[in-house]
């Protein structure tokens, strides 16, 4: 299964709409939804879980999702339990960050770097050594303030204010979308490039491309936790370490 050209197709034919407003509860209820990053993640992927039902169904795949909370990937593509070429789907999301001159970059958080990568079976929902793709699928969007946050009966819910705005999304493999550098301040994920366009994350150019895949691997895996402990900041810098 070619993933990129399933899914892009699937999405094309779908022409998914991303008017989500709030939570709706017993008794028709409406809770606004705010600008929580990890929370908007989870609305992503809710929406796009039935194209990737379709998508396993038309591959004669079984699609298997985590047992446990913030287990590696959200969505894994299987033929069966003893299937070594396992295919792994992280969906991210990540607002706009806008210029004075209204142009923007944008910037993802792929995942830990001191889990799976380093011990097979941490934190995964497979030993990583099944799983021979890693796709990212990414939404970007951009952030509106959502106004009154207080419930609203569902025949009010076209007076919420949706959270975000102009969604785009691509979807890529992970390591070609990877940059050099943690992602996230003092914790521990894989930084992505910076982009100021959907296509600079979906034409899949990052720094890593130019190389196989075992490259961004073994860079993550011994990526420092701490400056400290890091023998080196950058691809330059790493294959002098390896030398």
């Amino acid at each position: 299964m070619d993933f990129i050209d399933a899914f892009n197709g699937k999405m094309r034919e779908k022409a998914l709409t991303y008017e989500v407003r709030g939570l709706l509860v017993s008794g028709d209820i409406v809770y606004p939804l705010g600008t929580d990053t990890k929370v908007l993640s989870t609305v992503f992927e809710l929406i796009i879980r039935p194209v990737m039902g379709e998508i396993a169904q038309e591959n004669g795949l079984e699609l298997r999702e985590p047992t446990h909370q913030n287990y590696y990937p959200d969505f894994t593509f299987i033929l069966d339990e003893a299937d070594k070429h396992k295919v792994a789907v992280d969906v991210k999301s990540t607002y706009r960050n806008f210029r004075p001159d209204g142009s923007w970059t944008a910037s993802f958080t792929l995942g830990s770097y001191t889990s799976f990568l380093r011990n097979p079976t941490k934190n995964i929902l497979f030993p990583y050594g099944d799983y021979t793709k890693h796709y990212i699928v990414g939404f970007i969007y951009t952030r509106r303030v959502p106004g009154n946050s207080s419930p609203r009966s569902l025949s009010e819910r076209g007076n919420i204010v949706a959270p975000f705005s102009d969604v785009e999304w691509f979807v890529q493999e992970k390591y070609r979308i990877s940059g050099e550098r943690a992602g996230s301040g003092n914790t521990t994920n894989i930084g992505s490039v910076f982009g100021s366009s959907i296509e600079d994350f979906a034409s899949g150019e990052g720094p890593f491309s130019a190389f196989e895949e075992r490259v961004f691997v073994d860079y993550w895996r011994n990526y420092g936790r701490t400056r400290a402990t890091r023998p080196y900041n950058n691809l330059q810098e790493y294959w002098k370490w390896k030398a």
